[in-house]
């Protein structure tokens, strides 16, 4: 089993559960109101940078997360295509790490 943590702005997160879905994922906790630094800046969530993240984990067999994986990184890849050409970062970020399910 694996576990993917993915970091994204809130903006993204219907997108996201639509690749989760179309991929059988159907079982993960969301987080919302995430704040923190990362490449993309500061997310600080007031009034005048109102830009929150949001986190989403699930935990799956192993081939289920690499085809959600696989699909995400298309996601990130279309995303990017259709961004403005200033190199900025896309505010989604994936990663997973093997588990244990003990209960």
């Amino acid at each position: 089993m694996k576990t993917l943590i993915i970091v994204a702005r809130d903006s993204m997160l219907s997108d996201l559960e639509e690749v989760l879905q179309s991929n059988g994922v159907t079982a993960y906790t969301i987080i919302r109101n995430v704040m923190g630094k990362g490449v993309t800046g500061r997310m600080y969530g007031t009034f005048l940078n109102p830009d929150i993240n949001v986190i989403i984990f699930a935990v799956l067999p192993s081939d289920q997360a690499d085809r959600a994986v696989s699909a995400l990184k298309t996601l990130h890849g279309t995303r990017k295509e259709t961004a403005s050409h200033d190199d900025k970062p896309i505010p989604l970020k994936v990663f997973s790490f093997p588990c244990e399910e003990h209960i």
